[in-house]
C-alpha cells in the first residue's frame, strides 16, 4: 500500500469556510462536480470584463482582485487566501466579471460552473448566509474604501492598510494580542499604491516619513512593521 500523501478533496472541502454545515452526502457532490485549477504566480485566472461561468474557492496561495480603468489605471480590491472564494457576484447578477483575478503565488482553486453552484445555493440554505455574510463583508469594506479616500491623506490611509493586512482576521481584542512586532509584510510599493487610490511617489515618501521615525523598515518588496502603536496612534487621530 502506497503511503498517504496529502489529504483528500473530500476533507479539503469540509475545512473551507463556506461549505461549512453541508452533510456528508452534499460535501461527496461538491467534490464530485468540482474540478482544480493551478496557477502560477502572476497568472490571471479571468479577466475584468470576461463572462462569468465559475466560482472558485481557494485551496492553497493567494490572489489579488484588481480593477481597472478605462485609462488603465489600476487599484487593488482585496488579496483573497486559502479558504477564501471569488467569483460569486457573477453568477448571481448574470452580468461579467467585476474585476481581473490574478495569481499572487502558486495557487491552486476548486471551481463550480453556474448551474452546479446554483444548485448548491437552493440546496444548502446555510450556504447561501455565508455567502451573503461574506458579500455584505466585502460590501463594507468597499464603502470603508470610499470614505477613507474622502477623508483621510495618503499617510493616514497607508497606516490604516499596513494595520489591515497585518491583521487579516480583523483588529479584535484577539488579533491585536497576537500581534507581536516586528511584522514582516511581503507587498510592493506599488501595490499598497493600488490599494490606497494613491501614487507610488506618494506612499514612498509616506513611507519614508514612518521609517524616519522608527515605526516601519523597508526591504525589497516588503514592510517590516516595527511599532504597531504608533500606527495604531496615526488611524485612531485622523479619526478625532
Amino acid at each position: 500500500m502506497s503511503p498517504r500523501t496529502g489529504p483528500t478533496i473530500h476533507e479539503i472541502l469540509r475545512s473551507v469556510p463556506l461549505l461549512r454545515g453541508l452533510n456528508e452526502t452534499q460535501l461527496a457532490e461538491v467534490g464530485r462536480l468540482a474540478r482544480t485549477h493551478r496557477f502560477d504566480r502572476e497568472e490571471i485566472v479571468f479577466l475584468q470584463g470576461d463572462p462569468g461561468d465559475s466560482v472558485h474557492v481557494i485551496l492553497r496561495g493567494e490572489v489579488k482582485v484588481v480593477v481597472t480603468s478605462r485609462a488603465g489605471h489600476e487599484a487593488i480590491l482585496a488579496f483573497l487566501g486559502e479558504g477564501e472564494s471569488f467569483g460569486e457576484m457573477s453568477l448571481l447578477d448574470d452580468l461579467p466579471r467585476s474585476a481581473t483575478i490574478q495569481a499572487t503565488a502558486p495557487t491552486t482553486t476548486l471551481s463550480l460552473r453556474k448551474t452546479e453552484f446554483h444548485r448548491l445555493l437552493r440546496d444548502a440554505p446555510d450556504v447561501s448566509l455565508r455567502l451573503l455574510r461574506a458579500l455584505a463583508r466585502r460590501l463594507r469594506e468597499s464603502g470603508m474604501l470610499v470614505q477613507d479616500a474622502a477623508f483621510l491623506d495618503v499617510g493616514e490611509r497607508l497606516a490604516k492598510k499596513l494595520l489591515t493586512m497585518a491583521m487579516p482576521d480583523g483588529d479584535d481584542a484577539g488579533s491585536r494580542a497576537r500581534l507581536v512586532p516586528p511584522v514582516e509584510l511581503r507587498v510592493t510599493q506599488q501595490d499598497l499604491a493600488s490599494m490606497i487610490g494613491a501614487t507610488r511617489e506618494s506612499v514612498n515618501k509616506a513611507l519614508s516619513s514612518y521609517r524616519s521615525r522608527g515605526t516601519i523598515a523597508i526591504a525589497r518588496n516588503r514592510v517590516i512593521l516595527n511599532d504597531i502603536d504608533a500606527l495604531r496612534r496615526v488611524v485612531d487621530a485622523s479619526f478625532d
